[in-house]
């Protein structure tokens, strides 16, 4: 064959490839935008959100509102991440090891003398098999009995753990128990090792040598660096938005508190999967499964989650949650692709539906669309006739269950909205369409109970709360409010 005509075939085959290659690609890039159109428009998907591929961001908005201002959210929002903060804490550490001022089979007591448990070594905290005590619900109590006045940090943290000295929940390695408090722990760690505090240690040696300026540890003292921060909401059924943000004086790091953007997460992403921050010996133990006594393994690293998706495709990230943030960062590793997510509404819980959707249309599969909440297609027609929100739902429910949610707490929670509102008798409606939709769960029963106790027909309340502790005799709220009945006349 002519030399150039082989030449000009291979060129044109070439040619071809790059030509459907960017095809596929824009296809996706097109499904990505309608899939996350389509997810706000169903009220949900109030965030920021990147996906790319190859080193090559292939989608990334912003939609929705800031709550503060109503203002529209934009990409460079600043976001509690939540959990992912365990990545940045895990990955000091591990900083601190590659320089030799410890090692992971280290003893916590030999950094901090007065730590309660003998055993614990860092590496134990790292990868959650500790056993130490979560000390959590402690911190709880204190807000409750309004005994919170000044700031909450680590120190506070361990303290608690010192003085209290609980019993750990197991013995060191043993079983694997994810534990928030083993990352304040590790905080802890960062400071007295390093000899700055934790918020300078991530500054000094992450987020400025990486250029990740929208990132920083929130505390009270910190916070008004945030130039452009997202506010927590939660979304009302009736359209009102209620502030969900932080909680008052509490500073505490290491488990949590990290506010950063889209755009900083790609790069803190891209450094980690070159190595600009550890080497690749560090980085292959800190994504190593758990392994524990007991037997089992744990698809959990040093601060890392280990996962597949849905197509076998080995995935490292983490997921966050706290107060109305909710986010998601994860790498799958074979075809270097990478998906953020970052919400700040707490009434969506949609992000995990969006992860895999994501991974499905990168991977070219079929997906299925975010379903609508059900709440909020039916408030304003069961304020107006409850008859035709009723037959609503039937129709809906017979007719395109795919594109909506039926879960329970739709309907329960429209019924408690609509009974705050004084809209009794479209509350009990709606709450009998839950029991009629779930007549197995004791709190459909124990909602409809309530809604009936309010407009004094506590003969029928009677009844539908004997029916809930049929199902669960230990079921709380109902016994609560049966034995209140109990005194009065029926």
């Amino acid at each position: 064959m002519n030399k150039f005509i082989l030449s000009s075939l291979v060129s044109s085959v070439m040619f071809l490839s790059s030509q459907s290659a960017m095809a596929e690609q824009d296809s996706r890039v097109e499904t990505l935008k309608s899939y996350f159109k389509q997810c706000h428009k169903a009220q949900l998907c109030n965030g920021s959100f990147l996906v790319a591929e190859d080193g090559k961001v292939l989608y990334h908005q912003a939609m929705g509102v800031n709550h503060k201002g109503d203002t529209p959210l934009l990409t460079s929002h600043q976001f509690d991440i939540g959990s992912i903060s365990k990545q940045f804490t895990a990955v000091a550490i591990m900083m601190l090891q590659e320089q030799g001022k410890l090692n992971f089979e280290d003893k916590v007591i030999q950094h901090i003398p007065d730590f309660p448990y003998e055993q614990i070594t860092i590496k134990h905290l790292l990868n959650h098999t500790s056993g130490i005590a979560d000390m959590m619900p402690y911190l709880t109590s204190l807000y409750r009995q309004g005994k919170v006045t000044a700031s909450l940090d680590q120190n506070t943290v361990l303290d608690a753990l010192i003085d209290q000295a609980p019993e750990a929940m197991f013995q060191p390695g043993a079983q694997w128990r994810y534990s928030n408090t083993g990352y304040v722990v590790l905080a802890i760690l960062v400071s007295k090792i390093s000899k700055q505090s934790y918020g300078e240690f991530l500054q000094s040696n992450i987020f400025t040598p990486l250029k990740m300026t929208q990132s920083l540890s929130r505390t009270s003292k910190t916070e008004h660096r945030l130039t452009e921060r997202a506010y927590g909401f939660r979304q009302q059924i009736n359209g009102t938005q209620r502030t969900f943000d932080q909680i008052p004086f509490f500073d505490i790091e290491g488990m949590g508190g990290i506010y950063s953007t889209t755009s900083d997460l790609y790069t803190w992403d891209q450094a980690l999967h070159s190595h600009k921050l550890l080497s690749p010996k560090t980085w292959q133990a800190a994504t190593q499964v758990t392994k524990t006594t007991d037997g089992k393994t744990k698809e959990y690293g040093f601060g890392f989650m280990l996962k597949a998706d849905a197509f076998n495709q080995q995935k490292v990230g983490h997921s966050g949650h706290w107060r109305a943030f909710k986010s998601i960062y994860t790498r799958q590793i074979e075809d270097n692709r990478t998906i953020i997510l970052l919400t700040n509404n707490g009434q969506d819980d949609s992000v995990d539906a969006n992860e895999k959707a994501v991974d499905a249309i990168l991977a070219g599969q079929t997906y299925e669309f975010i379903q609508q909440p059900i709440s909020q297609v039916l408030y304003d027609v069961f304020k107006q006739d409850v008859s035709k929100a009723i037959s609503a739902y039937h129709q809906l429910k017979a007719d395109q269950a795919a594109g909506y949610d039926f879960s329970e707490g739709q309907l329960n929670d429209l019924g408690y909205v609509l009974l705050q509102e004084e809209h009794v008798q479209a509350a009990i409606a709606a709450f009998e369409l839950n029991v009629e939709a779930f007549p197995k769960s004791p709190n459909a029963l124990d909602s409809l109970a309530e809604a009936l106790i309010s407009n004094g027909q506590n003969r029928a309340a009677t009844k539908r709360l004997k029916q809930a502790l049929e199902i669960d005799p230990n079921f709380a709220s109902a016994k609560q409010q049966l034995a209140k009945l109990n005194g009065s006349k029926l």
